[in-house]
């Protein structure tokens, strides 16, 4: 039974020594990740936009708004962390407004959104 705990001990601590290093580094993207991850954000905000002055039903539009903020979550850079917290909030107001069929004001929202990402886009540029 001794022989059993001891297996079992050293089975756990290599289990959680391997989860602590993925951990540390999928925390760490690189610069290439998030250059990425701002691009794709904003080309999703932008796409949304497009959808709602297309006509798009609410039902995608919501998911779009969806995919945008998923999208935000992987922009992990300290200096940047503030302002894309912002913008998510911006994109949660849109959803909000698009489920609530208040078409005109989502649209001044994603357009906010897209100018946050913009701007989060500059920033990580001039500093990179």
């Amino acid at each position: 039974m001794n022989v059993f705990n001891k297996f079992l001990t050293s089975s756990i601590m290599a289990a959680a020594l391997a989860t602590a290093s993925f951990s540390a580094s999928a925390a760490n993207p690189t610069n290439e990740d998030v250059k990425a991850a701002i691009d794709n954000t904003l080309a999703k905000v932008e796409e949304t936009i497009t959808a709602l002055d297309n006509g798009a039903d609410n039902e995608k539009l919501v998911d779009m708004v969806g995919d945008a903020r998923q999208l935000q979550k992987d922009i992990s850079n300290n200096a940047l962390d503030l302002k894309r917290n912002q913008a998510s909030g911006v994109l949660k107001k849109a959803r909000t407004e698009i489920k609530n069929n208040d078409l005109a004001s989502a649209k001044a929202t994603l357009a906010d959104a897209a100018n946050r990402y913009k701007e989060i886009q500059q920033i990580y540029t001039s500093t990179h």
